[in-house]
């Protein structure tokens, strides 16, 4: 019964999570003196979950559609952004609205022009967009601003609507700090890398013995097989956003997410029914996390609009997420030892939380492998 209640309760909570840029939206903002120019791309999915675009309720946005409302997802994307020079508000319009497409999906792009009362030291750009809605906690918005030939990059959460960046002095430091709180909040919010990866952990206390699991009598037997499997994962996915971000190798998100979700599946399985030995578990943590890397990278790409700190903020990014993976495994290891030998452990969480990430990550497959149709 606790199998099919967790496993009910995860999916409800998952079942949205189709990939990791469907509810990410980016604003450019440059600003030259006392003007202001840029672009701001937001999904059409969260558009119409927020706007009255899909008329005839079909689950896709036609074009014909988009005419007839556009204007709706114009007014309300406006009425959400505010940006202040010095405290002072400037002024923001639209000049054209076009609609683009990426392997995500379709988003609505707005041209922004605006004219401040001065020439800013400080600008405060504040975005509401979609904190009126119930799934508050499944948007983001990233915020690349530019000035002097300066890039600052910014986000958009629930708990932080607001990016202040100062102008007056370089903002390197800054912006490097700002891309490793970036990567551990990726990590945190990335659900499908946090069940892959504490997946993997479950079975590190345990050992196979005639068949069946056994509890490791040592921590130090427990925590050479997490470095084994966390090194691997590291070593995996920090090569493959490397070259992602570089712009060397890359995948079609849609392949790449759908990988990731498969992965979460094989781990889960493979706590239930081995598939691999327990020596070559390293290697399944390794294999994946070539393909978890390119998912880490979908953010960086679309954030880093100055190539000349792609450097900068790569090393910060991926800092950030070996951070946040860090912290994951300080948390989870000790816990699992101490509840290793348990009937609870055993009964309780180590089979029915294996069956329930098969079930959601099964159901990500199936959500990331369609096509998109909004």
């Amino acid at each position: 019964m606790l199998t099919w209640v967790l496993t009910l309760s995860l999916a409800i909570i998952t079942s949205r999570a189709e990939a990791h840029t469907t509810s990410d939206y980016q604003l450019n903002l440059s600003v030259g003196g006392t003007a202001l120019q840029g672009t701001w791309d937001v999904m059409l999915p969260d558009l119409a979950g927020a706007v009255p675009l899909d008329a005839d309720q079909d689950g896709r946005v036609s074009n014909e559609e988009l005419t007839r409302s556009g204007a709706l997802a114009r007014d309300y994307m406006l009425a959400q952004l505010q940006v202040k020079a010095d405290g002072q508000s400037c002024t923001l319009t639209d000049q054209a609205m076009q609609v683009g497409k990426k392997d995500t999906g379709r988003f609505l792009r707005l041209q922004l022009a605006g004219q401040c009362p001065l020439t800013p030291s400080t600008v405060q750009v504040t975005s509401r967009l979609f904190m009126d809605q119930k799934d508050t906690a499944l948007h983001r918005g990233f915020l690349n601003l530019e000035a002097g030939g300066r890039a600052s990059t910014s986000v958009f959460t629930p708990a932080s609507i607001t990016a202040e960046v100062t102008l007056a002095r370089p903002g390197a430091w800054q912006n490097f700090l700002t891309f490793i709180w970036l990567g551990m909040t990726h990590i945190w919010a990335g659900l499908d890398h946090v069940l892959f990866l504490l997946t993997l952990l479950l079975p590190t206390v345990l050992k196979r013995q005639g068949g069946h699991w056994q509890p490791v009598g040592h921590f130090r037997e427990a925590l050479v097989s997490v470095i084994k499997v966390v090194t691997a994962f590291t070593v995996a996915h920090s090569v493959t956003l490397t070259l992602s971000a570089l712009g060397i190798l890359t995948f079609p998100s849609q392949v790449v997410e759908s990988v990731i979700a498969a992965s979460v599946v094989f781990a889960a399985l493979n706590n239930l029914v081995p598939l691999v030995q327990e020596r070559a578990r390293w290697a399944v943590a390794f294999g994946f996390g070539l393909m978890h890397g390119f998912g880490f990278s979908s953010v960086l790409s679309e954030l880093v609009e100055d190539r000349r700190a792609l450097v900068q903020s790569l090393l910060g990014f991926n800092i950030g997420v070996e951070l946040g993976q860090l912290a994951l495994v300080a948390v989870a290891v000790p816990l699992l030892f101490w509840i290793r030998a348990t009937v609870f452990y055993r009964r309780m969480v180590f089979a029915p939380a294996s069956v329930g990430v098969a079930v959601v990550a099964a159901i990500w497959l199936v959500q990331r492998a369609l096509p998109a149709t909004t």
